[in-house]
């Protein structure tokens, strides 16, 4: 990792002064990175290189990172390449991350009983940066939601903010997936669960993850597949600790 020139500023450095800033630098993104509680592969699909890439950085091993790659992790650390580079001691967040609009529905969809919505084109817009979203950022199928209940609180707690991918391809959902889903003609209306397909007994398994024993599996056979209407698929979810 050789820097050559940032901010306009020239360096002159011995082969022995390069393998120390190199070593310095990848320090600090190293420590930036746990820091966020971001791992290796998170930074590496960000930045688009292989994990084993974004090792060497850390440990120093790579020569003539170019400053736009050096400026690419700053920003996915949320920090300013001062920081990186040594030069400024104070972790400050960049200000400026790029971020998208999705409309927001300003009310609960019950992870337990459920919440009736409609009008999704006509759903107030809120902004998300993008590092949040990942490669959903730019997705204009997403809608963000709150939850309120309990049948799903193992993995997302009552008040939990998330993130729903709409207009899907059913065939894009896997076992396991979590989905907001509806049954035509049931009391539950529209929900938050886990999907099963069960092909041995014809079936399809909306499964709650809660530590509530209340909640049970909701089954719709094959005669009533027509019933099951997936509004989407959780793509993301905030847990506050």
């Amino acid at each position: 990792m050789v820097l050559l020139y940032y901010s306009k500023r020239q360096w002159s450095v011995s082969a022995v002064d390069k393998k120390e800033i190199n070593k310095s630098i990848g320090m600090r993104i190293k420590q930036q990175r746990k820091q966020n509680n971001m791992t290796l592969k998170e930074v590496s699909a960000r930045l688009g290189v292989a994990e084993s890439t974004v090792q060497r950085y850390e440990s120093g091993n790579i020569s003539n990172v170019s400053i736009e790659t050096l400026k690419k992790i700053a920003e996915i650390l949320s920090v300013s390449p001062a920081v990186l580079l040594g030069w400024d001691t104070q972790v400050t967040a960049v200000s400026n991350l790029e971020s998208h609009k999705h409309p927001f529905l300003d009310a609960s969809i019950s992870a337990g009983p459920p919440f009736n919505f409609d009008g999704v084109n006509s759903l107030p817009l809120v902004a998300i940066p993008d590092i949040f979203l990942g490669k959903y950022a730019v997705n204009k199928n997403i809608v963000v939601m709150r939850v309120n209940g309990d049948s799903m609180n193992k993995i997302i707690p009552d008040g939990s903010y998330i993130a729903v991918k709409t207009n899907i391809d059913v065939l894009s959902v896997s076992n396991g997936d979590i989905v907001v889903a509806k049954v035509e003609g049931a009391d539950n209306g529209y929900t938050i669960k886990h999907i099963y397909t069960d092909d041995a007994n014809k079936r399809v398994i909306l499964r709650p993850n809660s530590i509530n024993p209340i909640y049970t599996d909701i089954i719709i056979s094959s005669a009533d597949f027509q019933r099951l209407y997936i509004v989407g698929k959780v793509i993301a979810y905030n847990v506050l600790l």
